[in-house]
């Protein structure tokens, strides 16, 4: 304590030496977020030694305030980096972890670019494509429970509406990206497993002359039956839980983004109204606006987003720690946790929230648009702390994800009044369960604040698993709640 004590004055002292103020008319460098230091992938499993490195990374925030008060868009400009710098392979990963932590954190302004000509300078109702803006930064609404968690009942988000009337929107509560690399990773493997499957029956089909049919299944998790024909064309009408293409998209509460990047560009877009320019290149003008050119959006902004600076968000967001399992110590709750365990199994639960996924490779591979070399991070080795934990045996990892990533029809309850990008109204992913006691409230739009609510909202195919539950006693259900209260988030100090 009296370490720490001491280091806190040196640390507030230091932040103004640090580094040297600019100018506001200086160039500002590009690239340089990791001399600030406000991110690492490191944590420490004593807590002495975690509030040493929290007090150091308050300092560096510290001083981060201090020169984008000199000099109003240094921060961000310290992020604006080319897709080509990236490209070149002499960036470290952890280098663009913390590049693309402090875009997470960035507060965007006009100036930037933040909003639009022809929409409100801020707006809780979203409209279209277009978005809001709603949020003036990610860490925002992604706050609790840690870095890139979820978000409070305040922060939901209301999507795709007529930019008026909260009626008009799809409410959606901010989900925690804890371990997201991994979810994108597991969905690529499955993928490649149903076309796999796919490419071999129409073969077959083609060998025999004759309509063939198959189970489809990825990863131990099914996906209904498959009809392919001998002229090449393919039956979808009994696949259950994914798009007729077969692709999983692991992102978003109906599971409608493939992968990290696509969610990330989105994000930015409908939230903040900051456009990359890969979508003012490729969207069309019912997303990016009507005003064409390099500015679609009319206002007065060009290049708002870079695509070095997507990437760099997105691999901060892959790279993000692995939720745990972590049963309390309590001797007296701790005894109760092995029954809960059982019970989560005998009630059908982990039909849907499977308890973990093998995946094959941990190597979380970004392709470059431009052309140039992918990023690659070895999840296993170079992700935010805690990581994932070695095969036992070798071959596979076990993800402890708590879902299957299929799409289910959860009821009418949860039913929503109209589709979601292509997704029927009750059709919802089923949500990874993994960092749970930390990412409340509940269900894609919060409206459960505790686990007990949202289980009992369930229905359609949960509803025997429901009806299970609700028929325990006050003590039985009790060991279920113990049970799903042990998946969490590794402790961290933090300083406030």
């Amino acid at each position: 304590m009296r370490r720490r004590a001491a280091l806190l004055p040196l640390l507030l002292l230091a932040s103004c030496d640090l580094a040297p103020t600019p100018a506001p008319s200086a160039e500002l460098p590009r690239g340089t977020a990791h001399d600030l230091g406000m991110f690492s992938t490191e944590r420490a499993d004593d807590l002495e030694e975690q509030a040493l490195l929290a007090l150091e990374q308050d300092a560096y925030r510290r001083e981060a305030r201090f020169l984008d008060a000199a000099s109003p868009g240094y921060l961000f400009a310290a992020s604006r980096i080319e897709q080509g710098e990236l490209d070149s392979g002499e960036w470290q990963n952890e280098t663009l972890f913390r590049l693309g932590g402090q875009l997470f954190v960035q507060h965007f302004d006009r100036e930037l670019g933040f909003g639009a000509k022809d929409l409100p300078r801020f707006s809780r109702f979203q409209k279209g494509q277009r978005g809001g803006p709603d949020a003036v930064s990610c860490s925002g609404c992604h706050w609790r429970g840690g870095p890139a968690g979820g978000g409070d009942g305040a922060d939901n988000a209301y999507l795709s509406g007529d930019g008026v009337s909260q009626s008009s929107a799809l409410e959606r509560n901010p989900p925690s990206l804890a371990g997201a690399g991994l979810v994108e990773l597991l969905a690529t493997e499955m993928t490649a497993e149903l076309a796999a499957q796919r490419a071999s029956l129409l073969a077959k089909a083609k060998s025999t002359g004759l309509a063939e049919e198959l189970a489809l299944s990825a990863k131990g998790v099914q996906f209904g039956v498959l009809v392919a024909r001998p002229d090449g064309l393919v039956d979808v009408s009994r696949v259950e839980g994914v798009d007729p293409d077969l692709v999983i998209r692991p992102f978003g509460w109906k599971g409608t983004f493939a992968n990290l990047r696509d969610a990330v560009e989105d994000a930015l877009l409908v939230h903040h109204g900051m456009q990359s320019t890969y979508l003012v290149a490729t969207a069309s003008p019912e997303r990016i606006g009507p005003y064409g050119g390099s500015d679609p959006d009319g206002d007065g902004v060009a290049r708002e987003i870079t695509e070095g600076q997507v990437s760099t968000l997105t691999l901060f967001l892959a790279m993000q720690e692995v939720p745990s399992i972590e049963p309390a110590r309590d001797q007296d709750i701790l005894s109760v946790w092995p029954e809960g365990q059982k019970r989560f199994g005998e009630l059908g639960c982990a039909t849907c929230h499977t308890t973990s996924l093998p995946l094959d490779s941990t190597l979380y591979v970004l392709p470059s648009r431009e052309g140039g070399a992918p990023a690659v991070v070895d999840l296993a080795l170079e992700a935010a702390q805690p990581r994932l934990d070695p095969p036992a045996e070798g071959g596979s990892h076990a993800v402890f994800l708590f879902s299957d990533l299929k799409r289910h029809d959860i009821g009418p309850q949860l039913a929503e009044k109209r589709w979601d990008r292509g997704v029927k109204p009750e059709l919802f992913l089923t949500r990874p369960l993994w960092g749970l006691a930390r990412s409340r409230p509940y269900l894609h739009d919060g409206r459960s604040p505790t686990m007990e609510d949202a289980i009992l909202l369930h229905g359609g195919e949960a509803q025997e698993s429901r009806d299970a539950y609700a028929a325990l006693s006050e003590e039985e259900r009790a060991t279920v709640r113990v049970y799903l209260m042990s998946l969490t988030r590794g402790r961290r100090v933090v300083v406030p």
